[in-house]
């Protein structure tokens, strides 16, 4: 697995120089040794986190962690025999009352003179019989032979001598054969159905058939028409599934017929997570208009061993491959520290097993890659049966009755519950609201709750089992930020890259050019959530390089599907009034459309889309506490410096307190001397 920990002897690599974890001195403080000039120094691991998540601290791949010892589950075997002999307590007194003439008498002739004086002995001994049962009466000697007889062909078992009173009286059918078939065939045609008849009009029908038939016979022949008991008693026969399954359907006879376990036992935090959307059950508004935009999506990942909360993203965004990669991030990341929340939420590090759905975003190359990039086994479950992942399908029950139990707004799960109560118009919440109770509720809430499962909180379950556990982290954030994200190949040329109708191009990809040739094929990596640059891979295969989009003021923050829908603005108005314009101008005019239009939309799922493409595709990590920075500085920054997408195993960053290089690349820093994508021209003397 590609990743690390911050265990003695892992190398670390910040702002450029090669460290090792030397010594851990205890309350989260760690002793580094620079490699380079044998100084040491001291940081305490939130430091590192914090230059982990500023890009400034790479985590290389050799770790000297030791392995997890495995354990053994332990089986509880049961023998079938103990469930055989669990009869009533009556039953039992009187097969232990006559197995005591069977031990006594068994060797004895089995003549009446013989054993009758014994018999009579041994029911009139009071001690024999002062706390067990005591037959009314002395048995029969001819009983007392039974007994033996059935004892020892039993091979000296004790339940051959329990009563069997299912087996008494006429066990022969006596209705006629031909009404048992029109009973069967009843059952079958029209009982059995998804029609679901009752078994009052099945009755009747039998027997009005039986009727007709008698028509035609002789009164000495007729037909009896069966009682509706004698009906009733036939179909319970049956097996319960069948009937629920043919009346039912499939999907229905296997949730109520299924057994439930402990499911999946997962033995130390980060050994298993889940990953699930929830449609949450409250509307929020506009924050300008006050209008209601519809339910907003909620996509969470979950420690199934301690019901830690591992990450979340919540927006308009409907499940797919963009809320799918943000809450996963989320999750395998630090958290930032938040003024809202009074606990702290250490959750972050590379879980082994993800479980998930069949949802088309958890089938896609994105997930793909970047689980086996960190080595990180994901699991589906199978199709339609949520009770594969039931821990976290139970934690959106418990979102929903304990995080939105009064929350104004808030929608039922069916119209007798719903009443006069209009959600829409009582909503008063807005989605940044929403966002932030989200965050308080799971670290100050959830996590602080006692769990009826766990019998603690899943803070404590957390904190506890994390003692045990060595946990790992990516190289850095930026190339977390590259695992997740499809591959596909290009043409290279002086135009730079063209990728979706946008054209992406920089000084690095002109140098790559000079040493490969003009027009090269090459590897690029795309995210769906952000259009505004792409990875390409060197030819090499070990430098990766981060090149924005030339239309960096529209592409910058744009998701996949807000670019899909101004293509397709695009093209209308090309056909409307045969003026070409441009992708920034399609953005800015859907914009002043829809701020017009949501004064008077009175569909609430037109609303709800219009908020999805208004969203800047922010993933809600933790609320927003500090204002974030405007799009002026925001492209600017992106325009002058390009940003380097640093690959795996190892990455070369360069700490933004330094003037960064024009020319940085991502490399492997295995190597002593690290190429540089710098021009050629340049090198030899020519005009920059």
């Amino acid at each position: 697995m590609v990743a690390g920990s911050f265990c003695i002897g892992q190398r670390l690599a910040i702002q450029g120089q090669i460290h090792r974890v030397f010594r851990d001195l205890g309350n989260g403080l760690l002793s580094l040794e620079d490699l380079s000039t044998g100084r040491f120094i001291e940081r305490t691991i939130p430091d590192l986190l914090t230059a982990w998540k500023a890009g400034e601290l790479i985590i290389g791949e050799g770790t000297t962690g030791s392995d997890e010892s495995s354990l053994k589950l332990a089986i509880d075997r049961v023998h079938d025999d103990a469930f055989r002999q669990s009869y009533p307590e009556e039953q039992q007194e009187r097969a232990r009352a006559r197995l005591a003439y069977v031990e006594r008498l068994e060797k004895h002739p089995r003549t009446s003179s013989v054993m009758t004086p014994l018999i009579h002995d041994i029911w009139a001994d009071p001690v024999r019989w002062a706390k067990g049962f005591k037959f009314a009466k002395a048995p029969h000697f001819t009983t007392v032979v039974h007994w033996i007889d059935a004892y020892h062909a039993a091979g000296r078992d004790i339940r051959a001598l329990v009563d069997r009173h299912h087996d008494k009286g006429n066990s022969e059918e006596r209705l006629d054969p031909i009404v048992r078939t029109m009973v069967d065939d009843l059952i079958d045609t029209r009982y059995l159905t998804e029609e679901r008849p009752t078994l009052k009009s099945i009755h009747k029908d039998l027997k009005g058939m039986t009727a007709q038939r008698n028509t035609t016979r002789l009164p000495t022949e007729r037909l009896k028409a069966p009682s509706y008991g004698h009906l009733k008693r036939r179909i319970a026969d049956l097996a319960p599934y069948d009937v629920c399954r043919a009346r039912y359907g499939q999907r229905v006879a296997e949730i109520k017929f299924r057994a439930s376990g402990r499911g999946v036992l997962a033995l130390m935090p980060l050994a298993r997570a889940c990953m699930d959307h929830t449609r949450m059950d409250v509307f929020v508004v506009d924050e300008n208009s006050g209008l209601p935009l519809g339910r907003p999506w909620l996509t969470v990942v979950i420690d199934e061993h301690s019901r830690y909360v591992l990450g979340y993203y919540l927006s308009f965004e409907e499940p797919s491959g963009v809320s799918m990669v943000r809450a996963l991030r989320h999750a395998l990341a630090p958290k930032d520290p938040s003024p809202d929340v009074k606990n702290e939420w250490d959750a972050w590090g590379v879980m082994d097993t993800l479980a998930c759905d069949n949802g088309l975003e958890f089938h896609g190359r994105m997930l793909e890659m970047g689980a086996g990039r960190y080595g990180i086994t994901i699991q589906f479950c199978p199709r339609r049966k949520p009770w594969f992942k039931g821990k976290i399908e139970r934690h959106f029950g418990t979102v929903s009755t304990g995080l939105l139990v009064d929350v104004k707004g808030k929608t039922f799960s069916n119209v007798f519950l719903k009443g006069d109560y209009e959600p829409a118009k009582h909503a008063v919440m807005t989605l940044a609201t929403m966002r932030r109770i989200v965050h308080m509720w799971i670290v100050d809430v959830y996590h602080q709750d006692v769990h009826r499962t766990l019998r603690t909180t899943p803070a404590a379950a957390w904190r506890d089992g994390m003692v045990q556990v060595d946990r790992y982290l990516p190289p850095s954030s930026i190339a977390m930020d590259a695992a997740f994200s499809a591959s596909t190949t290009r043409r290279l040329t002086h135009k730079g890259i063209e990728f979706d109708l946008l054209l992406y191009n920089s000084k690095e990809l002109g140098a790559v050019r000079e040493l490969y040739g003009n027009e090269i094929e090459v590897e690029i990596r795309t995210s769906d959530e952000d259009i505004g640059s792409i990875v390409v891979v060197s030819p090499d295969g070990k430098t990766v390089i981060k090149v924005p989009a030339l239309e960096i003021e529209y592409a910058t923050g744009l998701t996949r599907w807000q670019h899909k829908v101004c293509k397709r603005f695009q093209r209308a108005a090309l056909e409307d009034d045969a003026r070409e314009i441009s992708l920034l101008d399609a953005r800015n005019r859907i914009r002043a459309l829809i701020e017009q239009d949501m004064q008077l939309a009175k569909s609430r799922k037109t609303r709800n889309k219009q908020q999805r493409f208004l969203e800047q595709g922010v993933a809600s990590e933790a609320p927003e506490t500090e204002p974030t920075a405007t799009a002026a500085t925001r492209d600017s920054t992106a325009t002058a410096t390009p940003h380097v997408l640093l690959p795996e195993p190892t990455v070369l960053s360069v700490p933004p307190t330094l003037p960064a290089p024009v020319d940085t690349v991502a490399t492997n820093d295995d190597a002593d001397d690290i190429p540089q994508f710098s021009s050629r021209k340049i090198a030899q003397g020519g005009a920059p």
